[in-house]
Order: C-alpha cells, then sequence, then structure tokens
C-alpha cells in the first residue's frame, strides 16, 4: 500500500450522515455465481470461501452509483494521480462483527491495467482491520488514501470494535 495523501476535507458531515442512516445493498462475501469466471485464483478463493463460511456467510453494506441510496446523492471523487478510461466506485459499511473473508476482487481479474485505491473514512479505531497480503494497517488518519502497489493482492477488512467501520473504494481500468 503506497500512502497518497490525505483528503480529509473530501468527507463532509453530510456524506458520513448519510451512510450511517443507510444500509446500502446487504452483500455476501461469498458470491458462487460472481466468482465463477473459469480463472483458477478466483476459482480457488471461492471454494476457499465456501467452505469455510457456508454455514454462517458473513455480509457487508455496500454503496455505489447504482445503489439506490447513492442515486441522488452527489458524489465527486478527489483528484487522483492515476487516471483510466473506466473508473468504479464504491463505499463499503461494516457493521461490528461484519467482515469479508480474504479474497482478491474478482471484477479486476480480466482487466488491463487496474488502479486501486482505499480510502479511510474515520480515523483509526481498535477493531477496524484491514489486512492485505501478510500486512496490518492501522493508525490511519480519517481522508488517508492508499495506492494498492498491487490491485490483485489478497486482502480483507473486518470489524471487531463498537462502532460502524467505513471506507471509499475505487478502482480504474483501461
Amino acid at each position: 500500500m503506497n500512502y497518497i495523501g490525505n483528503f480529509k476535507e473530501w468527507i463532509t458531515p453530510e456524506l458520513m450522515h448519510h451512510l450511517e442512516i443507510h444500509n446500502g445493498d446487504t452483500r455476501p462475501v461469498y458470491q458462487p455465481d460472481r466468482w465463477q469466471t473459469g480463472n483458477p485464483i478466483l476459482e480457488e478463493f471461492n471454494e476457499k470461501c465456501r467452505k469455510a463460511y457456508s454455514h454462517n456467510p458473513p455480509v457487508f453494506q455496500q454503496f455505489n452509483s447504482n445503489t439506490a441510496e447513492m442515486k441522488n446523492f452527489p458524489i465527486t471523487l478527489p483528484d487522483l494521480p492515476e487516471k483510466r478510461k473506466h473508473c468504479h466506485w464504491w463505499f463499503v459499511k461494516l457493521l461490528p462483527g461484519q467482515f469479508q473473508a480474504m479474497h482478491i476482487d474478482p471484477h479486476l481479474v480480466e482487466v488491463t491495467n487496474p488502479v486501486r485505491y482505499s480510502m479511510f473514512l474515520q480515523d483509526f479505531i481498535p477493531g477496524h482491520i484491514f489486512v492485505w497480503d501478510d500486512q496490518i494497517l492501522t493508525n490511519y488518519k480519517k481522508g488517508d488514501l492508499f495506492e494498492w502497489s498491487d490491485p490483485m493482492i489478497v486482502h480483507g477488512p473486518a470489524n471487531i470494535g463498537y462502532e460502524p467501520r467505513y471506507t471509499l473504494q475505487i478502482t480504474m481500468h483501461d
């Protein structure tokens, strides 16, 4: 993860209030229809997730431009150092006890020249976990933006704290 800078002025009280009072789309971590691409790497993660979590599939909240709760909310992304032809963004809300299993983002597997960003929408709170590869990110500040050194890295967030965890995720590709 490469630190890009802090964009806390981009995170408005209106945005945070909007994310707090809405739930977005509830997404399961295990999405068999989405992950059956014929790609051996994704198939391996799909099978691991199915075996590990089929008894109690974890879920998380996702907000993107297609989510009903975001359609009328004005979003202008921060000025990013890298630009690509296609851009996809979403907010993730993890309530206490929610997490995403370790995974590779399936939407990046078959695209050209991807770049991936994560912005933390609040200061680090104990119990808010982000793991990538064999690293754990802590002590981030509200608005800290990171570019992933490898968009295809294995990663997973979790919330074992007492307050919701909010991030902005951005991917771009040619």
